[in-house]
């Protein structure tokens, strides 16, 4: 596929409060419980040990995007870990999300460490009109992911 891929990684560190540590042991063991608290994951799903969905991000002048993940899932004990997994080689995709990192439990609370990359693929711009949208549709991916990853980082 041609044209640019815009991406954009961060750290996330947040955590969810439980009312008690039964609760927040069963929030460590289902991501698809403890992430569907966040409004910008959504149609989560695990199977087979593997948790996949989409992160979404309102865009001004094209809606909402939704990116695509899946990450491999492991509890053990008082941890768990999501391994981001690449989509197929031969997927045709303009969106894709890689979510991964570590999640521990903290008495009645599942605090995550994570790191997110988003990727938006765009058609190269050939003329001026082209290579102007690509230039403003950077800053809005900017903009507008930053923006909702701030809302993750702030759940702690």
């Amino acid at each position: 596929m041609g044209g640019i891929t815009l991406r954009l990684q961060r750290s996330l560190n947040f955590c969810f409060q439980a009312t008690n540590a039964e609760e927040a042991q069963l929030w460590l063991r289902d991501p698809v419980v403890a992430l569907s608290r966040i409004r910008v994951f959504r149609d989560l799903k695990l199977e087979s040990g593997v948790l996949s969905g989409y992160l979404t991000a309102p865009f001004a002048l094209i809606g909402e995007v939704r990116f695509p993940f899946s990450s491999r899932f492991d509890a053990v004990a008082d941890t768990a870990e999501l391994l981001p997994i690449e989509p197929a080689a031969n997927a045709e995709r303009d969106t894709v999300a890689f979510l991964g990192g570590k999640a521990r439990l903290q008495g009645d609370r599942v605090c995550y460490q994570a790191e997110l990359t988003l990727e938006l693929n765009l058609p190269e711009g050939q003329k001026w009109g082209g290579r102007a949208f690509r230039k403003m549709a950077e800053a809005a991916f900017e903009r507008t992911l930053s923006h909702t990853l701030r809302e993750l980082n702030s759940l702690s």
